[in-house]
This record gives structure tokens, C-alpha cells and sequence, in this order.
């Protein structure tokens, strides 16, 4: 069987890693033990067409974030964020479906109008000047360059792979006049990034066709004052906006349920509070305290936790509520550069999650979180139930320690020195699902929920495209 002999398997890639700076994670025990037959279960009953071609171009993946509870036996979904194609966890899924992803951005970069497009691919990761945190799964995102690579090759264009810290050293050595891919923290990238008057976003004075990742184009969009012309800046998924707001997410989902009214399974409604100041934001927490509210704060296009606070004692003083929204404040300057933090903040309710319950695993009396992905296959969205993730301490509901509160993977990883597979199962999985106590019939139920969502989400893009942050009419250049 031939092949190419300059190309290198990613599981070569990930063992040779620390030789090439610093560790890659290994996702393929999650990966194989998704049970095909189960997601083949969920698929046939999940599954929703757009509603028409022009959406193919709008969305790749969307990771959604489900908090569960249990109510008289039965589980009950709270939707917590929307996520986007920054995701982290790519290779948890499988091959097939990384597949199906992945040439979503190849199809991208053989439909963008400009033959010498510039492509940024956004990697979370350095937001701490004092503490730069390597991405273990940036592995992942050089998938997504590989498959931009195909994409332009199919058009007859050899395009060009730089990584954002060689052009920071060496900007002169970006071409003009050739398909580029640049891959790079999403920090290097906004400290370099420039617009011009007409408001085309451009990196060392060449104009940026298109990017990837949710969070990255937020950053990016708000650190330019909402200027950047996003008729001549493609971004993957056009819907960024839910995928880096959770505010925007709830509105969204409220919207979406009085629309769709679903199942007992389901909320009715979140309440939410979006904030625009430090003054309103400790007025809205102590008000809600005060009547027996259980709050938490979130702030805008932060990731890792970074801001997320809970106030669940109504009797807290208020020195300490204003410590803790001010810390988050500062949390949020210093990782993300934003003066006066990272608002509008949304408040909402406190979610009581279910703990893992089976005396004797190394997870009992661990909340816990689950990962739905939708993505896009053809004219379809498919919903993959990915995995749980895991607080990495215990619950005590006496004593509320943050990171028995907190189900993000890379947070735990850091935090406990071991690697992101040891806070997470994978959720397309029987044994998973009777550990959790959760049947297949919700599952699909929750799953259909999810590309129902998505497929509202998207419909936003198009019908209302100021809600979404976007212009009156939805180009793509």
C-alpha cells in the first residue's frame, strides 16, 4: 500500500512531542471507546436537515455544554454554553466524525473568493503573561490547517503554513501574493492584528480573508470596537456570537423553547441577567442573594473558567461578594488585555448538578458535566455525545470549594498536574451511561434537543443577523 512518505501519523506526532517542545495529549482512549453502535442509535434519531444549502457554509461544530439534574428519578438538561470551533477535544470523537469536521474546512478554503486568502486558526493558550499555559491539544488545530491545506489544493493553490510566533519574529517572511494559513495563540495573533479605515482586519499589513474559532472572533470583533467588516472576513461558525457569549447563548435558548416547546426534560426558560458595569454587576449579585438566589457570574469570551464565580450563600458578606466579582474582574483584564474586565457579564442562576453516585469509583461524589457536539455533515446536523467532564474534587456541600464547582477539562488537568483524559469518560458509552445513571432514551432525547438548537441558532444567522453581531446581509465576501 503506498504512501506519503513525508507525511507522519498523529499518533507518532503525539509520542515525539515532548522532543518538539511540550507534551501532546493522547485523546484515543476516549476516542475508542465511543460505541459506534450506540452513536449510530442517537444519530438515527437526532439527526436534522438545515433548512437550506446557504447554512452549509455558516457552521462546522459547535460543542454544547449540559448540565444535568435528577427530579423524581428522571434526568433534566440545563444548557450552560454553546462553544465553537475552538474546541478542544476534537479527537475525542471519532474517526469518522473528525473526518466529516475536518472537510467542512476543507470545502471552506475551496469556496472563499480570494485565491490568495490569509486564514487564521485561533488556539487558545499564553493568556497569562507570567504564566504561559502551553495547549496540549493544539494538535488539533493543525488538523484544521491540514484540512485549509486540502481545501486550497483542490483549487489548484499550494498554500502556506506559518505558526504566528515565527511571523511575530519574522513578519517579512508573510507572502502576498499565495494562500497562507497561519496558526497561532489567540494572544499573539490580537497583538499584532491591525484595521484599516475601511475596517478590513489585516496582520502585518495584509488583509485577513477568514478565521476559526468562536472565541478568537469575538476577542477579536470587541477588541476593534465592533468595526471589523465582517462582509470581507469569513468566520467559522458564523455564529460565533452564542459560541463565546453565554449570555447570547440563553437569550438564544429561551427564544428557541418558547418556539419548540420541549419535553419535561427540559427548562422552560434560564433566567439570566446580562451587566454591563462592576457597579451593576455587585448591585444584580446582592439583590439576588438577598431574595435566596443562588447566582453565578460569567464573563464574555473567557474560556478555562476564567471569571466564573458562585455566590451560594445568601448570607455571604458583602466585603467578600465584592472581593470575589472583583478578582474575577482582574482574572479577566489580565488574561484577556480588557480594561475594566471582560463585560457584559451574565449572572444566572446556580444548576445543583448530579454527582456520580456509584460507591467505590474514583468519581463518586464528583459533579459532573456533559459534551454534546454538533456538527454539520452535508445538508445535515449530527449530534455526537462526546463525553462527561469530571470536577476534579469531590462535593461537600458544606464547604463550596471551586474546583468541586468547575467541569473544565484543561482547569482540572492544570490545577492537578495529570493529563485531561483523568477528568473525563466518554459519554457515547453504555458502561458511561450506567454510571451516570442515564438511559438511552434520554440521551437521544437530549441529542435531538442539541441539533434542534443549533439548527435555531443558525436560522438566527440568517433572519436576524444583527442579533448575531453581524451585518444587515450575510456575505461570505
Amino acid at each position: 500500500m503506498s504512501h506519503d512518505p513525508l507525511s507522519v501519523s498523529m499518533d507518532t506526532l503525539i509520542a515525539v512531542s515532548p522532543l518538539l517542545g511540550h507534551q501532546l495529549e493522547d485523546r484515543s482512549c476516549v476516542r475508542n471507546a465511543q460505541d459506534a453502535r450506540l452513536l449510530a442509535e442517537v444519530h438515527a434519531k437526532s439527526t436534522l436537515a438545515l433548512r437550506n444549502a446557504m447554512q452549509a457554509s455558516l457552521f462546522l461544530v459547535a460543542p454544547l455544554d449540559i448540565l444535568p439534574v435528577e427530579i423524581d428519578g428522571q434526568k433534566r438538561f440545563h444548557l450552560t454554553e454553546t462553544n465553537g470551533t475552538g474546541i478542544g477535544g476534537l479527537t475525542n470523537l471519532s474517526i469518522d466524525a473528525i473526518r466529516v469536521i475536518l472537510g467542512g474546512l476543507t470545502q471552506m478554503a475551496k469556496e472563499l473568493p480570494d485565491p490568495h486568502s490569509l486564514v487564521l486558526v485561533g488556539v487558545s493558550g499564553q493568556e497569562s503573561s507570567r504564566n504561559p499555559r502551553k495547549n496540549h491539544t493544539i494538535h488539533e488545530k493543525v488538523l484544521y490547517a491540514e484540512a485549509l491545506k486540502h481545501g486550497f489544493a483542490a483549487r489548484g493553490e499550494k498554500a502556506t503554513v506559518f505558526a504566528m510566533s515565527q511571523l511575530a519574529a519574522t513578519p517579512e517572511i508573510l507572502p502576498e501574493d499565495k494562500p497562507t494559513i497561519v496558526v497561532g495563540y489567540m494572544k499573539e495573533f490580537l497583538e499584532h492584528l491591525a484595521l484599516d479605515s475601511s475596517g478590513r482586519l489585516k496582520l502585518f499589513g495584509r488583509p485577513a480573508a477568514a478565521a476559526v474559532n468562536d472565541r478568537f472572533c469575538l476577542n477579536v470583533v470587541s477588541r476593534f470596537g465592533n468595526q471589523v467588516d465582517l462582509n470581507h472576513f469569513a468566520i467559522m461558525n458564523r455564529s460565533f456570537l452564542a459560541g463565546a457569549d453565554k449570555g447570547v447563548t440563553y437569550g438564544l435558548f429561551n427564544d428557541f423553547v418558547r418556539l419548540h416547546p420541549p419535553g419535561d426534560a427540559f427548562p422552560k426558560q434560564i433566567d439570566f441577567c446580562r451587566v454591563h458595569s462592576r457597579a451593576e454587576l455587585i448591585s444584580v449579585v446582592m439583590d439576588w442573594l438577598r431574595i435566596g438566589r443562588r447566582a453565578v457570574i460569567k464573563a464574555q469570551g473567557t474560556g478555562l473558567g476564567h471569571g466564573i464565580e458562585f455566590f451560594l450563600d445568601r448570607h455571604e458578606a458583602r466585603d467578600e461578594i465584592i472581593g470575589k466579582i472583583d478578582h474575577s474582574i482582574r482574572v479577566t483584564e489580565h488574561y484577556y488585555g480588557l480594561v475594566g474586565g471582560a463585560f457584559p457579564y451574565t449572572v444566572c442562576e446556580f444548576v445543583d448538578t448530579c454527582p456520580i453516585t456509584k460507591a467505590g469509583h474514583e468519581f463518586s461524589n464528583h459533579k459532573y458535566e456533559l459534551r454534546v457536539a454538533v456538527y454539520r455533515d452535508g445538508m445535515s446536523l449530527k449530534a455526537f455525545p462526546s463525553i462527561i467532564k469530571v470536577c476534579s474534587k469531590s462535593y461537600d456541600e458544606d464547604k463550596h470549594d471551586r474546583m468541586s464547582l468547575l467541569n473544565n477539562i484543561t482547569t482540572a488537568a492544570e490545577k492537578t498536574r495529570t493529563a485531561g483524559t483523568e477528568h473525563m469518560l466518554p459519554l457515547c458509552n453504555r458502561k458511561t451511561l450506567d454510571l451516570i445513571g442515564m438511559t438511552l432514551s434520554e440521551l437521544v432525547e437530549l441529542c435531538a434537543f442539541c441539533t434542534g438548537y443549533v439548527r435555531f441558532v443558525l436560522d438566527q444567522v440568517v433572519d436576524d443577523p444583527l442579533r448575531m453581531g453581524l451585518p444587515p446581509a450575510v456575505k461570505m465576501q
